[in-house]
């Protein structure tokens, strides 16, 4: 059985086409387990997780509600040869195809397509097992990063994460065109806490030393063009991290470690600069 597992967050009309184009598939042995987020705002690590505690299935799929899938996703994701796997991603009208696997540099930062896939972006299509052999989704997370860092923990513990081409689902991803300072506060957050809690002893105090280094020129270039930001969005996200800096080490100790750091699939790109280069930096207004 697979278990579908969405999230709904104030967006009924997405959910409901998404759960039409699920109702479609061809696959019979299959639930699917809503999980409404719009009174109550758990964040979509807990509220993903809530929906692993109801399922019965040997399979998880978590997918966005923003989606629609191809009626024979179920039997293609069936054949897949990773413990972890992404969807073939297109647009919501199907017109373009979109980064489907996404990399990430040593920071854990997302770095587009410069270097192995990472993680799968929009669609996670894990075994049971697995998942809950590696702690399911960081509930500290909230959101914008719960997938990477769910990814991580997996190459760690000595699972494979690709993405199946021949899973297809449509994606409506017009919500990252801009950057608001929330969500580039809970990224930054999230960023550091994934880091401290994923590296081993001989490479955390290395990471971080760089990280600092990148970041005070992130910094400078912050405060000549969105200086605002500083205290809305980085000083926020390294307080944050200083207050729960005990839970952060409590969860070090749950990181099922099968492989060294140097082994896991980093792209040898810095992920912000390949984004400000390639993007630019939109913020919401």
């Amino acid at each position: 059985m697979i278990s579908i597992i969405i999230v709904d967050y104030l967006a009924p009309e997405y959910t409901k086409r998404c759960i039409e184009s699920l109702n479609k598939t061809t696959y019979k042995d299959k639930e699917i387990i809503l999980i409404d987020n719009s009174n109550d705002n758990q964040g979509l690590a807990a509220a993903q997780n809530k929906g692993t505690r109801m399922a019965r299935g040997n399979y998880y799929f978590f997918l966005n509600n923003d989606t629609l899938v191809k009626e024979d996703i179920f039997e293609r994701l069936l054949e897949s040869k990773t413990d972890v796997t992404g969807c073939r991603m297109f647009n919501y009208d199907g017109t373009k195809e979109l980064d489907s696997g996404i990399s990430v540099d040593k920071f854990g930062c997302p770095a587009g397509k410069t270097g192995p896939i990472f993680y799968p972006d929009g669609a996670i299509f894990i075994k049971a097992d697995v998942f809950d052999e590696i702690g399911g989704f960081d509930e500290a997370l909230f959101l914008y990063g719960e997938d990477r860092d769910l990814a991580w923990r997996a190459w760690l513990g000595g699972f494979t994460v690709g993405v199946n081409n021949s899973a297809v689902f449509y994606h409506n991803s017009s919500c990252v065109d801009s950057v608001s300072f929330a969500r580039r506060r809970i990224s930054e957050k999230n960023i550091i806490r994934s880091m401290i809690k994923n590296y081993s002893l001989g490479y955390i105090g290395f990471i971080l030393l760089e990280y600092s280094f990148w970041s005070i020129l992130e910094l400078g270039f912050i405060a000549l063009t969105k200086p605002q930001a500083l205290w809305k969005s980085y000083f926020p996200a390294y307080w944050w991290n200083l207050l729960n800096i005990n839970d952060t080490l409590a969860q070090r100790k749950n990181i099922v470690r099968r492989v060294p750091d140097y082994s896991i699939p980093f792209s040898k790109v810095i992920g912000k600069f390949h984004v400000l280069k390639t993007q630019g930096v939109k913020w919401q207004r």
